[in-house]
């Protein structure tokens, strides 16, 4: 569809925008960027895509490497998250109304709720170091 565009004569900046704008993939801003940079500058276009896409390339490895480095820790931090609901699970099959009578002391009532709150933040922190940004 770009290639049509730009052989009826639009403008090479708007295209590549639109062309840009479809994609979403911060690799589509880099090239349009470089296209656009030696269309007004100049010089060697194809050794400057050349140059760009195994830069692309390695950052695409890279980042495949990292989530593998960072696998075995999301998946720790994931299964000790979920431990104590297990715990919890096992306690109350072992002695049904366990987690009820929990629940009806103030003080037993308010450290759970704690528990819980520092188990969800524990996740949300996990989940955030572990992230990869691409």
């Amino acid at each position: 569809m770009a290639a049509d565009r730009l052989e009826l004569g639009d403008a090479t900046a708007a295209v590549l925008e639109r062309l840009r704008a479809r994609a979403g993939l911060r690799a589509f801003d880099t090239i349009a960027a470089a296209i656009l940079v030696q269309d007004r500058a100049g010089g060697d276009l194809s050794r400057l895509l050349r140059g760009l896409a195994a830069a692309l390339e390695e950052a695409a490895r890279l980042e495949g490497d990292a989530r593998a480095a960072t696998a075995q820790a999301r998946f720790t931090g994931l299964l000790v998250s979920v431990l104590p609901l297990a715990a919890a699970g096992l306690a109350e099959l072992g002695s049904p109304g366990y987690l009820g009578s929990l629940l009806a002391a103030p003080l037993t009532a308010w450290l759970l709720g704690c528990a819980v709150a520092f188990q969800v933040a524990a996740l949300v922190l996990i989940a955030r170091i572990a992230r990869v940004s691409p």
